[in-house]
């Protein structure tokens, strides 16, 4: 795509098309560690925007907190659904971007997994305002992000941790940062994780 041609994917026409590469049917091996590092504890709320087919919603449900997986696309929607049926997670339809979503509910935590990367660079600002909108007085944001190296091209929108700081500095304080220990063999060596903390 040209860069002056850069616009919103149909991410639901995506999922009809069965076009979904970032889908590895499974969930994230850097949640995994997160979840091992008991940084989600039982009871607290737990918001996964982009949440897709919902692979990192059940594994986060299984710790005993409230996981609600948010996406725009209804197909995508309603195959985590039907995939996760017999599990405590919730999926939902919705815009992570509409401020009117956080007006019914606020999120201790939430966690960033291929949603931030797939939005356009230019809409990051208003991601940060959207996580920050969500979350309670002194929520966390957890996520793993493409961090190395900036790519105009995309789906995915690889960036840098510069700009993750430049970017979630603004409304959040950052607790930790590092390279996860495991990825999937195809993201092997871009990904950073992060945990940031809401402050104002």
């Amino acid at each position: 795509m040209d860069k002056l041609e850069k616009k919103p994917c149909d991410w639901n026409q995506r999922y009809l098309d069965g076009d979904t590469p970032w889908d590895k049917g499974l969930a994230s091996p850097a949640l995994e560690e997160i979840i091992e590092g008991g940084h989600f504890s039982l009871g607290s709320d737990v918001l996964i925007p982009g949440c897709g087919y919902g692979h990192d919603v059940r594994e986060i449900a299984k710790t005993g907190s409230g996981a609600t997986g948010m996406d725009i696309s209804e197909s995508a929607v309603a195959g985590a659904k039907l995939a996760h049926k017999d599990t405590a997670a919730v999926f939902e339809l919705g815009d992570f971007f509409d401020p009117s979503l956080a007006e019914k509910k606020r999120y201790d935590i939430i966690w960033e997994h291929t949603c931030f990367c797939a939005i356009l660079p230019a809409q990051r600002d208003v991601y940060v305002e959207a996580a920050h909108r969500f979350l309670k007085p002194n929520g966390v944001l957890l996520g793993v992000f493409f961090a190395f190296g900036d790519d105009e091209k995309g789906p995915p929108f690889k960036t840098n941790i510069k700009t993750l700081h430049q970017h979630f500095g603004k409304q959040f304080a950052l607790e930790w940062e590092r390279r996860p220990e495991q990825s999937f063999p195809t993201r092997e060596g871009e990904e950073w994780l992060m945990c940031w903390r809401k402050t104002t």
